[in-house]
């Protein structure tokens, strides 16, 4: 079971105890009452065959935005062991113990919902993935209205960077050999694409000042000179290709060593080390008068990226990503290939590719984000170090 927190404001009942002062279907500028981020992450985790419980942050803390006791839908005082244990009723109905076959054995924390409502880090050992820029350090002096942190950076800077912010599509990989990023394509720069070009439609009818439809938001910790510092355990994975200074994907192990946990209302206040594997995901759902689809921008390599450091979060042996060594280039190159295709404007194309048209394993991404056009589309493809036989298609996206 996977937990993954979403937005309290779109739920008619738990919005009037979360910070926000408008219910989300009131929101005549959409997306009403989900998150679109955080059902694709939902919908791409029962893909792999993991089950997943989404729920709002409100029912993972004690106290509402006034600091009075979270209350369930029957009037109970909303626990939130019941939630991580496997329990399947609202407190003040719940007569049967908790199913230990439902327990969370990983919370994702998506960042979709306002920073004063992110709940509390668990106390139950159950590994933490963080999307929320605002709880990844010490806030001993400004901590986030429910002690959210978890304590991987010191002297917090840090926060979202939306696509105003130019923060470009690229991740610099810093740990190519973690088994999260191990046998990852990267390019010639070491970099991997995170985030998509939108597609050619996909703001078609919407303008200012309704939502766009195109999102990206990296959850970014700047480290430069005076700025935050990592926990001594803490293992940087990813850095911003526009700015290297600033960290969006990292990790910690179990047993490594946190930074300062001086909030003394924080459930983790003295703790040294990490109590379970933290995660410090690189997109983050925006939040607040945002559309929320962050997550729906990734690359499919930025997707496979995700579904690894779940798996490496909750302990799971990763074997390396077998890639067919075939890298996008626009540069001629002595090993190359040309494809071309009868395309649209209309649409953007990717290419596929698998060394075995028999095998049940699904088709690898090799290259997105191609400009359609009407007629003969071309993109040119390095395979010096793919196999013998290489099978490709050009697929139409979305």
């Amino acid at each position: 079971m996977v937990v993954i927190t979403t937005r309290s404001a779109q739920d008619g009942f738990y919005h009037q105890q979360s910070s926000s002062t408008l219910w989300d279907a009131d929101d005549n500028r959409g997306p009403g009452v989900f998150s679109p981020g955080d059902a694709a992450m939902g919908i791409l985790l029962q893909d792999n065959g993991y089950t997943t419980r989404m729920v709002p942050e409100k029912v993972l803390s004690y106290t509402t935005s006034t600091g009075s006791p979270t209350l369930d839908e029957y009037g109970g005082q909303v626990d939130p062991n019941s939630y991580y244990n496997g329990g399947n009723l609202a407190t003040g109905l719940n007569t049967s113990p908790p199913n230990v076959l439902y327990s969370a054995m990983l919370v994702i924390v998506s960042g979709s919902g306002s920073s004063a409502d992110m709940p509390p880090p668990n106390t139950n050992g159950i590994p933490i993935i963080m999307g929320e820029h605002s709880c990844l350090g010490d806030s001993t002096t400004s901590p986030p209205r429910d002690h959210s942190e978890i304590f991987l950076y010191g002297n917090k800077s840090s926060g979202n960077l939306a696509l105003g912010n130019n923060p470009g599509l690229f991740m610099k990989v810093v740990d190519p050999n973690h088994p999260i990023m191990k046998g990852i394509p990267l390019d010639a720069n070491g970099r991997v694409k995170i985030f998509r070009n939108p597609y050619p439609e996909e703001n078609l009818h919407s303008s200012s000042p309704a939502k766009p439809n195109y999102e990206i938001s990296w959850t970014a910790v700047d480290c430069s000179a005076g700025k935050s510092v990592p926990a001594p355990g803490l293992n940087i994975i990813g850095v911003l290709d526009s700015n290297t200074n600033q960290v969006v994907f990292a990790v910690i192990e179990a047993g490594a060593q946190l930074a300062n946990t001086g909030d003394l209302l924080s459930p983790w206040s003295g703790l040294t080390t990490a109590p379970s594997r933290l995660v410090q995901l690189f997109v983050n759902e925006g939040g607040s008068g945002n559309t929320r689809r962050a997550f729906n921008a990734l690359t499919d390599i930025g997707r496979v990226i995700f579904l690894r450091t779940c798996k490496w979060a909750m302990g799971e042996t990763l074997a390396p990503y077998k890639g067919l060594g075939i890298v996008d280039v626009s540069a001629v190159t002595p090993m190359k290939i040309k494809l071309s295709w009868q395309g649209s404007a209309k649409e953007n194309y990717k290419i596929l590719a698998t060394d075995d048209l028999l095998s049940t394993a699904p088709w690898q991404t090799v290259a997105q984000d191609i400009p359609g056009a009407d007629g003969v589309v071309s993109r040119m493809l390095e395979f010096s170090k793919s196999p013998q036989y290489a099978f490709m298609k050009v697929a139409p996206m979305p």
